[in-house]
């Protein structure tokens, strides 16, 4: 599991969690609001995909009040790469993992 701060610098508008069940072979991903960004609506998104993949495997946005996901990519032995969004008062934070999660 991880948990990382949306955006890396500043002030934290989001969490990006990320799990792995070893029995399915599965990462999953979430991308919550935090603070102002939740309980509100505001533009939530998170994707996931294998490493070296040309688009994602799993997407989900939308105007959430708390999260978006869950997304699911199968990645055993492998790396991922996850990227999660939060769009609020005209400004988007974001936060990306690149071959991350290498399980």
């Amino acid at each position: 599991m991880g948990v990382y701060k949306i955006p890396e610098n500043g002030d934290r508008m989001g969490t990006l969690e990320v799990y792995y069940n070893s029995r399915t072979g599965k990462n999953c991903a979430l991308a919550y609001g935090y603070g102002a960004t939740y309980g509100s609506h505001a533009w939530k998104m998170v994707g996931i995909s294998r490493s070296g993949a040309t688009r994602y495997a799993d997407q989900d946005s939308g105007n959430y009040t708390t999260y978006a996901g869950p997304v699911y990519v199968s990645a055993r032995d492998t790396c991922i790469n996850v990227n999660a969004s939060i769009h609020f008062k005209n400004k988007f934070y974001k936060r990306s993992l690149t071959s991350a999660h290498c399980d």
